[in-house]
């Protein structure tokens, strides 16, 4: 005897109620009993990582609110075009510069702008486009789409020792051929796709469920991405440049040469700080990464800042830890002595100059 389609239907939707009844209160018990790190980006249309613009969430990992402004940044909000008389710079840099393990306001980008207008008394901004796993190569091709529009005085490029020249080797935006950086030819997303990759950057972002589920699901390639990575520290440190991390060093200077040229079209100084590895800080532990990265930065006439030196200075005078233990970021103490460097560098070679409080009124005046 053949069953009634309404009994079809009303099992049907009885099924898929009991689905979603499932997902939601598998949703809750993860948010209150086992919540799981959630993620606050998504990709353009060119597969570069950016920000969800204006969002607040809470992000279970690291206890606290993050706020994202309405131009996609961790940062605070600011005016396009810039204000009269404002001094600008532009920060590129990866999750040590995002920051989103400690407070926006005990964040290196805020206590630098504190610091840089507290110096020199006069009206100085700082612009954090940062993103976590950036490298140069996305960094230059932020800088390439959307940096004009800030008018930046200063470029500050934060390269993170121990993983961006690794990822300036996947070579996803630009690839070196025949000693040459070209951009590489992207097929535009379809309207279709797009939408699926924003809807998984949408989940990623809000569903504890989809967060668990994609963690599993990546554990292998995980854990193959950080024995490549381990590899690359010990690559950093032996005293011959294997062919790989030679390959590394070149084509980072040439997208560090790209950036320079970018910046002089748009009257702006370039400046390449570089940030420590935690293995360094007692001293004991070669420099010779700093000195790789110098020697190619200073060979495309590109001032560094290294902030080892201190670092190692701070470590011995048995100040605060500079370094979250069970993360492997900046802990506040981090960002406000890096920021002090920086801060007093930039000052000492005149990249930012004090005024006095006349001049003060002079370049504030509409």
């Amino acid at each position: 005897m053949k069953r009634p389609l309404r009994a079809w239907c009303l099992d049907a939707l009885l099924a898929v109620g009991a689905v979603v009844v499932a997902l939601v209160c598998g949703e809750l018990g993860l948010r209150l009993f086992h919540p799981q790190p959630l993620g606050v980006w998504h990709q353009d249309r060119d597969g570069l990582a950016l920000h969800w613009p204006g969002l607040v969430t809470y992000l279970p990992q690291f206890g606290q609110a993050v706020s994202i402004n309405s131009a996609g940044m961790r940062d605070r909000e600011h005016t396009v075009p810039k204000v009269n008389g404002m001094w600008r710079i532009l920060i590129l840099g990866d999750s040590f510069m995002e920051a989103l393990q400690v407070p926006f306001d005990a964040s290196f980008p805020s206590m630098l702008e504190r610091e840089l207008g507290k110096t020199t008394q006069r009206p100085v901004e700082v612009v954090n486009a940062s993103v976590s796993g950036w490298g140069t190569d996305d960094e230059l091709m932020y800088l390439q789409k959307y940096g004009a529009s800030w008018e930046p005085d200063l470029i500050l490029i934060a390269i993170t020792l121990h993983n961006d020249l690794k990822d300036n080797l996947r070579e996803r935006f630009h690839k070196m051929e025949n000693g040459a950086l070209t951009e590489r030819q992207r097929t535009p997303l379809s309207a279709q796709e797009f939408r699926l990759l924003e809807l998984k950057g949408f989940l990623a972002s809000r569903s504890h469920a989809y967060q668990l589920f994609t963690r599993y699901r990546q554990l292998r390639e995980r854990s193959v991405e950080a024995g490549e990575l381990n590899s690359h520290v010990v690559d950093l440190f032996r005293p011959t440049t294997s062919p790989e991390l030679a390959r590394g060093v070149e084509i980072t200077r040439l997208l560090l040469k790209r950036i320079f040229l970018i910046a002089v079209e748009q009257k702006a100084k370039v400046v390449v700080v570089l940030l420590p590895l935690t293995v360094q800080l007692s001293g004991e532990v070669s420099d010779r990464p700093q000195r790789l990265l110098r020697g190619v930065a200073q060979g495309e006439a590109i001032e560094v800042i290294d902030l080892l030196p201190q670092f190692r200075e701070w470590t011995a005078a048995g100040g605060p830890s500079l370094y979250l233990e069970h993360d492997g970021h900046w802990s506040e103490s981090g960002h406000g002595v890096a920021a002090g460097v920086v801060a007093s560098e930039l000052v000492r070679r005149g990249f930012v100059k004090t005024v006095t409080n006349a001049a003060y009124h002079r370049i504030t005046e509409p």
